[in-house]
């Protein structure tokens, strides 16, 4: 359909009837929109932006560009040369010159080839050190920002303005630069050799060169419109590609293939539109380019064989007028060529910019709390998520006593997850107050906060790396010992011991070389060797089998001995082992005690205990008593 109305708007000229379809082609376009577009920046705001990066290289930018700027010496050089070889030898027939005239010009080949070696190394040596800088600082902003960009974006669109955007940007503050400033200063040195050869011809061939300047304005607006798009589309691709390949079981559960590829060959046909147009525009400028220069060159021999005829220059300095004229036009052609590649690069360099300057919603503070003994407070909070107008938490108040544990529970949405959030200072609350040791949390510093706090999330969030690296990563420069200690502590020893390489087993990408079990006990002891005076549980169980389950349960309740224990569960089995209970409801805390308290008073907790347990005894009674037992549940949690 979309196809039809693109060719149907392609085909009719009429303005009316284009602009009755340009509403519906906008609303059919934003379909695809998965990837928005960067804010525009002018080119000189780009380089002030980026400039700092290089600027502890520019020594050795310094020279580069003298050995660059050396370059068109050299050629005028050689160019003069061969007017004295047309003048002095050819036509005079002298030949005694031609000794030394052959051995300068061999000698300045090689000092050419030196220049050009020297100039290349250094400056592609300064560009890939920018980016190495650029791409680190980059890397660095974005582990610094709030969850709540990362919850906005598309993870491989930060992927892709990460590695290819950043490469771009190079492109355009150092490759650019530097080449810019080495064809400004060819300009200035053929021109300059021009006319020291013959002043009249030089005024004449630079009569195209206005011409090149309107050119390549016209083109260059058009290619960043093109670039632009190519790069959003280039970040839409990178999305699609790293979701759909991080969950190819499901989309192979559920025989999604063919959906996914139509998303992905969508932004695959965006992206081709977009560099084809980018192509014919490039296509189109270089044989308009060339056409200049010829007729320069044309206009610069009419008038050069009329000032032979006339015996006011000789046929050498004719000959090395137009051989220099065309190492005139070189640099004319590639600087136009450049100011394209500078509007194309900045492009990219748009979505980086539109990245770092993003602020952290959660700010840092100065205070650090070091050894906190873990006592929390909530003291009436409310939490509503930016850009929404929904409320998740009204005036939620509970306290945590160091080695007590709280279980949160209640229907998806409550507000139990958005909890964790607050206390691990993801979020700062809308109102109220949330309190570590009698310390309001916003003024701790976040590193304090959270080297005091170990998590263990629903999914295990396994790297890939080995055994040992994993149960590390929760105690940097952990000892052997102590990554043992954890290890048996969590009841993973033995199993890794069974493993081919023991600690040193590599657990393979998301811990795809163990079972689910395993994942959460290693999970555990990376938990239990930080050492830390909070705990949160967000879903411990989930996805683990009966077995599983109950091997865990023990390590666990090791792991929360003398910590203040935040549980996230729906499994009330879990819940039931904490101290204290709290049931939510649309955000509010509606019932709070002990699992035995909470099942005799009958409320809400107990009808959904009453339905768990009465599934798990017709666990075997067959598929129609389980659906029944499954629809008592929806209904229930649809009353919540």
């Amino acid at each position: 359909m979309e196809k039809r109305i693109h060719r149907k708007i392609e085909k009719v000229k009429d303005p009316l009837f284009i602009q009755k379809f340009k509403k519906l082609w906008k609303i059919d376009h934003t379909k695809d929109n998965l990837i928005s577009e960067s804010p525009p920046v002018p080119v000189r705001d780009i380089f002030r932006k980026f400039w700092p990066y290089a600027r502890s290289y520019r020594l050795w930018i310094i020279l580069s560009l003298l050995c660059i700027a050396l370059q068109p010496m050299v050629q005028s050089a050689t160019v003069w040369l061969m007017q004295v070889f047309i003048d002095h030898v050819l036509i005079a027939g002298v030949y005694t010159p031609l000794y030394w005239l052959i051995l300068a010009y061999l000698g300045l080949t090689l000092l050419r080839g030196i220049l050009f070696f020297s100039g290349t190394y250094l400056s592609n040596w300064v560009g890939e050190n920018f980016i190495l800088h650029l791409r680190s600082s980059l890397f660095t902003h974005l582990q610094g920002l709030s969850l709540s960009f990362f919850e906005g974006r598309k993870l491989g669109d930060i992927i892709s303005r990460l590695s290819t955007d950043i490469s771009s940007i190079e492109r355009l503050v150092i490759t650019g630069a530097t080449s810019a400033i080495s064809y400004i200063f060819q300009l200035i040195v053929f021109i300059g050799m021009l006319f020291y050869m013959q002043w009249t011809l030089a005024l004449v061939s630079l009569i195209v060169v206005p011409l090149f300047y309107v050119v390549t304005r016209f083109f260059s607006r058009r290619i960043k419109m093109a670039s632009r798009e190519r790069a959003r589309r280039e970040g839409a691709i990178h999305a699609i590609s790293e979701e759909s390949f991080s969950n190819i079981a499901l989309m192979q559960a559920y025989n999604q293939q063919d959906t996914e590829r139509e998303r992905f060959d969508l932004q695959n046909r965006r992206s081709f539109k977009a560099k084809m147009l980018k192509v014919r525009l490039k296509a189109a400028f270089a044989p308009v380019i060339s056409l200049i220069e010829v007729a320069g060159t044309l206009v610069v021999m009419i008038a050069g064989t009329w000032l032979l005829a006339s015996g006011q220059i000789t046929v050498g300095t004719l000959i090395a007028f137009i051989l220099l004229l065309g190492k005139l036009y070189s640099p004319v052609r590639k600087l136009s060529r450049l100011l394209n590649t500078i509007y194309s690069a900045s492009a990219s360099a748009e979505r980086v910019i539109e990245f770092m300057e993003e602020k952290p919603q959660v700010m840092e503070a100065p205070y650090e709390l070091n050894n906190p003994a873990g006592r929390i407070e909530f003291e009436n909070v409310s939490f509503t998520y930016p850009g929404k107008s929904k409320s998740i938490l009204s005036n939620v108040s509970f306290s945590i006593e160091p080695g007590e544990s709280t279980a949160l529970v209640g229907a998806s949405g409550a507000g139990k997850s958005t909890i964790v959030k607050l206390l691990m200072r993801f979020y700062d609350p809308t109102s109220g107050r949330i309190l570590l040791d009698g310390h309001v949390l916003k003024g701790l510093k976040l590193d304090s906060l959270r080297k005091n706090v170990a998590v263990l999330f629903q999914e295990s969030l396994i790297f890939d790396g080995t055994v040992k690296e994993n149960i590390a990563y929760g105690k940097p420069g952990a000892t052997d010992e102590e990554i043992v200690k954890a290890a048996i502590f969590a009841d993973a020893h033995r199993f890794i011991q069974e493993l081919p390489n023991g600690y040193d087993t590599p657990v393979g990408q998301k811990g795809r070389n163990l079972s689910g079990g395993q994942q959460q006990r290693l999970a555990i002891a990376r938990a239990m060797i930080r050492n830390a005076s909070i705990l949160i549980l967000d879903e411990p169980t989930e996805g683990l089998d009966a077995n599983s389950e109950h091997r865990i349960m023990d390590p666990m309740k090791r792991l929360m001995e003398d910590m203040a224990t935040l549980i996230i569960t729906h499994n009330l089995r879990s819940a039931a082992v904490a101290d204290r209970i709290l049931y939510l409801e649309n955000g509010k805390v509606i019932e709070t005690g002990t699992h035995e308290e909470l099942l005799m008073r009958g409320g809400k907790y107990a009808e959904l205990y009453k339905v768990q347990q009465g599934k798990v005894k017709l666990l075997a009674a067959g598929p129609a008593k389980m659906a029944s037992i499954d629809e008592k549940q929806q209904q229930h949690e649809r009353s919540w």
